[in-house]
């Protein structure tokens, strides 16, 4: 499991609080956004690089001569919302943010003291986002391009007892590796999936079509994550 960063509660914090949450490299972050207003996100001593999450979940306005973004929910969002913020020192954290009825906030990441690395800031030029999202679509719609390497596996995984895992196939573009699974409910229960089940290091991106199976079904698996040096 991944390890659970320490969250500061703020259930009774005034207008304006801070939210300050800590944790190593590929640890889970919990904390709180505003429904209606504005929520600021940033890196203690450090930048944000990166932030993904699900294309619509949330609004996100980096301030590039910071390093911090402003988040805004959608109107009409309500259930809590997963995504990946990596810092300019190169840590990764996996993001889980509820949505609360609360005035505009901060959230502030404090991550282990290190020589800070400065990585790329992808807000920057956009053409690694560019390249996830035509892989996620490659990899959805069973296209076939000259410049990705496609490869059909066909091997079964073990998952858990209610659940089967087949990886169905491989795609190799640059340093980027696709994955594409089927995942089906073999149990006589309703079963919930949660994306974050399925993180491990270096994995950048994690979508199911479906977070609720009933039994019998099943559904589709997309993990994005950097090509090992074996690859």
């Amino acid at each position: 499991m991944i390890a659970l960063a320490t969250a500061l509660a703020l259930s009774c914090a005034p207008a304006k609080a801070v939210q300050i949450v800590e944790g190593g490299d590929g640890s889970t972050v919990y904390a709180k956004l505003s429904k209606k207003e504005m929520t600021r996100l940033a890196v203690d001593h450090g930048r944000v690089a990166s932030l993904r999450v699900r294309e619509g979940e949330l609004g996100i306005d980096p301030d590039e001569e910071t390093g911090q973004v402003f988040l805004t929910v959608p109107d009409g969002a309500s259930k809590p919302i997963n995504g990946f913020l990596t810092t300019d020192a190169g840590n990764t954290y996996t993001l889980v943010l509820q949505i609360v009825d609360a005035p505009a906030d901060s959230i502030i990441i404090k991550q282990p003291r290190q020589r800070s690395a400065l990585a790329q800031n992808d807000f920057k030029s956009g053409a690694y986002d560019k390249a996830i999202k035509r892989l996620i679509s490659v990899m959805a719609g069973d296209e076939l391009p000259v410049d990705i390497e496609v490869t059909q596996v066909g091997r079964k995984l073990d998952l858990w007892q209610e659940a089967s895992m087949l990886l169905e196939t491989r795609y190799s573009s640059g340093d980027m590796v696709g994955e594409r699974y089927l995942i089906a409910n073999v149990s006589q229960a309703p079963m919930v999936l949660d994306e974050r089940e399925f993180y491990r290091q270096g994995v950048h991106v994690i979508a199911l079509d479906q977070l609720n199976l009933a039994p019998e079904a099943s559904t589709r698996l997309y993990i994005i994550r950097r090509k090992a040096q074996h690859e």
